[in-house]
C-alpha cells in the first residue's frame, strides 16, 4: 500500500519560534527516523526568499539550536524536504499558490494529502489564515481518511471574550478532534510523570487528598526579564502569560481524580472537573488571596539588571504585573480546605518550576518534643528534573535527635539526557493524532473564567515592587504567612552537580 503524503505547513516560518524550536525539533525527528519518507515541510512567511536562501537559514538555526550533535547526512535529508512559500495572510492568491505547491510536491490532489498547519504567528492573523485555508479548499472538517489538522499555542485570547471569538473562528472550519492547542509545559517529562507517580504507586495516591495533605505550592520562577518581548509582555503580564495556561494545567493534573481509564478524553474530563471546582474569585477577596508585583532594578546571577519600566518597549508608567502570588481553593470532597498557593515571576533568584506537596503534621505524640518537620514531596519540573521526598530520620548518636533528610530521584541520572524536547514530542503526537498533551477548548474556557476577575481588578492596582534577584515582594510572604505557612524556597538537589559536569 502506497504511503499517504504528509505535509507540515508552518506559517511564520521566518520567526523566532520556528528557528529556535520547530526546525531543531524536526531535525531531531529526522535523525531519529521518526519522519516517514513522504513527509514534506512548507515554510510560509511574508518575506521574499528562494528555497536555497531559506534552507541555508534553516541549516544555520539547526546547527545553533539543536540539542543533539548535528549529523550532516540527516541535516541534508531534512533540508531536502523543505520548500519555501511567500504568503500574505489576507491575499487568497497566495493560498492558491500554496495549494499548487502541495499538489506539486505530493503529486496528488490536496484533499488526499495529510496536512498539518502550524500557526507560528500572532493570534491576530489566525482568522485570516483559517478563513483563506477554508475558501481555497486547503482545510475543513474531517471528511476523508487524509487528515487535516491545525496547531497553535498560547496566548489563547487575552480574555474570555477574545478566547471565545478565537475558538469560534477556528471551530467554524475544524472539528475539536482536528485542533491541537499547545501548552508546551504539558510536554515536559515530569509533568507527564505526574499521572504515573500518582496512579501507578500505591504508596502515594491513597495519601493524595485532604486527609493527609496540608497544602500545595506551585512555583514557576524565571531569572529572565522580558528580553525582546517588551511590547507583548506589557500587554499580557504574568496572569495571562503563565497563570492562565501553564499553572492552571499543573493545578488540574495535581488535583484531578483518578480517570476511569487511560483515555485522552477521560483525562481531559477530569482536568476540567478540577477547573470547574475552583472557587470563584470575588472582588472583595482579591487583596486577601492575590499579590501583584513588578521587579525593580537589582542583580541576577551576579549581573546588574534594569527595572521592568526601564526595559525596551515597556511603558515608563506601566502597572503590568511581572509577579503574581495567588491562593486558590478547590471546593470538592477531595480538596476542601486544602489551599493551593501559586507564585510566578520574572527576574527572580533562580529559574525553577516545581510542585511541593506539603503533608500534615505528624499525628502521633511520641516525638512531639522533637518537633519533627512536615513531610514534603517536591516534583521538580525544571531544571534538574526529578522528585525529592523529604522525611524525618534519627541523627546518629546516643540521643534521639530528629532531622529531616531527602530522598532524591534524578530523572536524567536514571533514564539519560535524551528525553524528548517539548516540541519534538508535540509535533510527533500531532502527526500521529494523539491529543493527550494538547488542551481542549473547555479547559481553556474554564481557566479564563477563573482568572478573568483578577484581570479586571489587577488593571486598577499599583504593583508591589520587588528587587530583581529576590524571591518576589514581601507582600507575597505575608499572603502565605497569615495562614501559618511559608513559601518553600527551591534548592539544588543532591544530584545537580553531577548533571552539570
Amino acid at each position: 500500500m502506497k504511503e499517504t503524503h504528509c505535509l507540515l505547513t508552518i506559517f511564520g516560518a521566518t520567526g523566532d519560534l520556528t528557528h529556535r524550536k520547530l526546525l531543531p525539533a524536526l531535525y531531531f525527528m529526522e535523525q531519529e527516523k521518526q519522519l516517514k519518507d513522504s513527509f514534506s515541510i512548507i515554510c510560509a512567511a511574508r518575506k521574499e526568499k528562494s528555497n536555497d536562501q531559506y534552507r541555508k537559514e534553516a541549516s544555520d538555526s539547526i546547527r545553533k539550536f539543536s540539542r543533539v550533535k548535528v549529523q550532516d547526512e540527516a541535516l541534508s535529508k531534512l533540508l531536502s524536504r523543505i520548500r519555501y512559500q511567500k504568503i500574505e495572510f489576507k491575499n487568497n492568491s497566495y493560498y492558491a499558490s500554496l495549494k499548487n505547491l502541495i499538489e506539486e510536491i505530493s503529486g496528488i490532489k490536496c484533499s488526499h494529502c495529510e496536512r498539518i498547519y502550524y500557526l507560528a504567528v500572532p493570534a491576530e492573523f489566525f482568522g485570516d489564515i483559517i478563513t483563506s485555508l477554508k475558501e481555497m479548499g486547503l482545510a475543513g472538517r474531517q471528511e476523508s481518511e487524509a487528515y487535516n489538522r491545525i496547531m497553535f499555542e498560547k496566548p489563547f485570547g487575552h480574555d474570555l471574550k477574545s478566547a471565545r471569538e478565537m475558538n469560534h473562528a477556528i471551530t467554524s472550519v475544524f472539528n475539536e478532534s482536528q485542533i491541537y492547542r499547545i501548552d508546551h509545559y504539558m510536554a515536559k517529562e515530569l509533568v507527564q510523570n505526574l499521572l504515573v507517580l500518582r496512579f501507578a504507586n500505591s504508596i502515594f495516591e491513597p495519601l493524595w487528598n485532604k486527609e493527609y495533605i496540608d497544602h500545595i505550592q506551585i512555583t514557576v520562577a524565571e531569572t529572565l526579564g522580558v528580553e525582546a518581548r517588551g511590547d507583548y509582555y506589557d500587554k499580557a503580564g504574568a496572569l495571562r502569560d503563565i497563570i492562565q495556561n501553564h499553572m492552571m494545567q499543573l493545578v488540574s493534573l495535581v488535583a484531578m481524580e483518578e480517570p476511569k481509564k487511560f483515555d485522552i478524553e477521560e483525562i481531559r474530563n477530569q482536568k476540567v472537573k478540577v477547573l470547574k471546582s475552583i472557587k470563584k474569585i470575588a472582588k472583595k477577596d482579591i487583596s486577601k488571596i492575590a499579590v501583584k508585583g513588578q521587579y525593580s532594578k537589582g542583580a541576577v546571577g551576579g549581573r546588574d539588571v534594569a527595572a521592568y519600566t526601564e526595559e525596551a518597549e515597556v511603558k515608563k508608567n506601566s502597572r503590568t504585573e511581572t509577579y503574581v502570588a495567588l491562593k486558590l481553593e478547590i471546593d470538592n470532597k477531595m480538596w476542601k480546605n486544602v489551599p493551593f498557593y501559586l507564585r510566578t515571576g520574572k527576574r527572580l533568584r533562580d529559574r525553577t518550576t516545581e510542585i511541593a506537596i506539603v503533608y500534615k503534621k505528624v499525628p502521633f505524640g511520641l516525638f512531639s518534643k522533637q518537633k519533627p518537620v512536615k513531610n514534603i514531596m517536591v516534583i521538580r519540573v525544571q531544571p534538574y528534573e526529578g522528585i525529592t521526598l523529604q522525611f524525618n530520620a534519627k541523627v546518629p548518636g546516643n540521643k534521639v535527635i530528629i532531622d529531616n533528610v531527602d530522598m532524591d530521584f534524578c530523572h536524567e541520572c536514571k533514564f539519560g539526557p535524551n528525553s524528548p524536547e517539548a516540541y519534538e514530542r508535540l509535533l510527533f503526537d500531532a502527526m500521529n493524532g494523539d491529543q493527550t498533551l494538547f488542551t481542549r477548548w473547555d479547559e481553556v474556557e474554564n481557566a479564563w473564567k477563573i482568572i478573568e476577575p483578577l484581570l479586571r481588578d489587577f488593571n486598577d492596582l499599583n504593583p508591589c515592587k520587588y528587587e530583581a534577584g529576590t524571591w518576589g515582594p514581601i507582600e507575597a510572604d505575608k499572603l502565605i504567612e497569615k495562614d501559618g505557612r511559608k513559601w518553600i524556597e527551591p534548592k539544588r538537589p543532591s544530584y545537580a552537580d553531577q548533571l552539570e559536569k
